[in-house]
């Protein structure tokens, strides 16, 4: 088995360095600790209980992986992180945001160095590195998502295939046949980003065992969705759809909800909407939509509730999976189907 003084031959440093990296006793360059984390990678070394600070002994700080990316949808990515800090605050834990690029390697640096005492995965993806390599992290880990993968690690997540079968038999109920369902931004399904892949799924294959009529809008990315367009070559035809079920953001659902005002189109009289894994109270809209949205109170409060469990009690909690039933909030643009009511 590897040694300190293996690990330090292999980085190029002094054996005290490899030690101050592994301990958090003293700042280290970030160069030099990713050679250290590296070599400790390479050589799968352990350090015992003298390099760390006590043994048992925690730091009552939960690593937060979330990598920031340019597409970013900044109200959820806030709301998840506020509520993760406040759960974490409230279990007397601080939180360690990591948004790099290389997140695997973030978790291993702060958590074989003992920094963390445990990591929730964010902006979870289906085929997620983070997840999948979780077995192998030496602190638990909680992913509020539902990747593929997860064998190491606990899952917490809303149930987005029952989202999208609920979505439908609640239009469907309302005597909807006839749907749009206005797409996310593409670049999200091109991640595999898990709720969006999972939740399209569900309501396509759903919508067909009903019998009931879907039409996609086009791919668009963020910045360049055409919602005169969409609406124009949509809702053009005598036997246009009743209802949009809706899974874009604030910013394109507006668009969209405008562009059907100035055609001459009331929500909900002549169309319907549902908003599904969407967060409205973060991102408001044009005008007050019925949603079934993401749940970050109840998520992070789950997944830190898991995590302290596994930190303080020792639970396993590797490959558990807990899934959330969907919530429906009533706004006032869902009617029947040509009634003209509100729901």
């Amino acid at each position: 088995m590897a040694g300190i003084k293996d690990v330090a031959r292999e980085a190029g440093v002094s054996a005290s360095t490899v030690s101050y990296v592994l301990s958090g006793k003293r700042s280290i360059s970030a160069k030099t600790t990713d050679k250290v984390m590296a070599a400790v990678e390479k050589l799968g070394y352990t350090p015992d209980a003298s390099a760390r600070k006590m043994r048992g002994m925690r730091n009552q700080i939960i690593a937060l992986s979330a990598p920031i990316r340019g597409d970013i949808n900044q109200a959820r990515y806030n709301a998840y992180f506020l509520r993760t800090a406040w759960a974490a605050r409230n279990a007397g834990y601080d939180v360690m945001l990591l948004t790099g690029p290389d997140a695997v390697k973030d978790i291993r640096r702060v958590t074989q160095s003992n920094l963390a005492d445990g990591i929730v995965l964010l902006d979870v993806e289906q085929d997620d590195e983070r997840a999948a390599q979780s077995g192998t992290f030496s602190k638990p880990c909680v992913a509020i998502g539902y990747p593929s993968s997860h064998a190491g690690c606990a899952c917490v997540d809303i149930d987005f295939a029952l989202m999208g079968r609920k979505a439908v038999d609640f239009l469907y109920e309302k005597g909807h046949r006839t749907i749009v369902f206005l797409r996310n931004n593409e670049s999200d399904y091109n991640r595999h980003s898990g709720y969006v892949v999972i939740f399209r799924e569900s309501l396509l294959a759903h919508a067909k065992e009903l019998g009931m009529t879907v039409i996609e809008s086009e791919h668009y990315e963020a910045d360049s969705f055409d919602a005169q367009h969409f609406v124009s070559t949509v809702f053009a035809h005598p036997d246009r759809p009743t209802a949009i079920i809706n899974q874009a953001n604030a910013s394109v659902l507006s668009q969209v909800l405008m562009a059907l005002h100035n055609a001459g189109m009331s929500i909900p009289q002549d169309v319907s909407v549902l908003s599904c894994g969407t967060y409205f109270e973060g991102e408001p809209t044009r005008f007050p939509i019925t949603e079934m949205p993401v749940m970050p109170e109840e998520l992070c409060a789950e997944a830190m509730n898991l995590l302290v469990s596994a930190i303080e009690e020792h639970t396993d909690i590797k490959g558990s999976v807990e899934l959330i039933e969907p919530a429906l909030k009533r706004r006032g643009s869902v009617a029947e189907a040509g009634s003209g009511g509100t729901i």
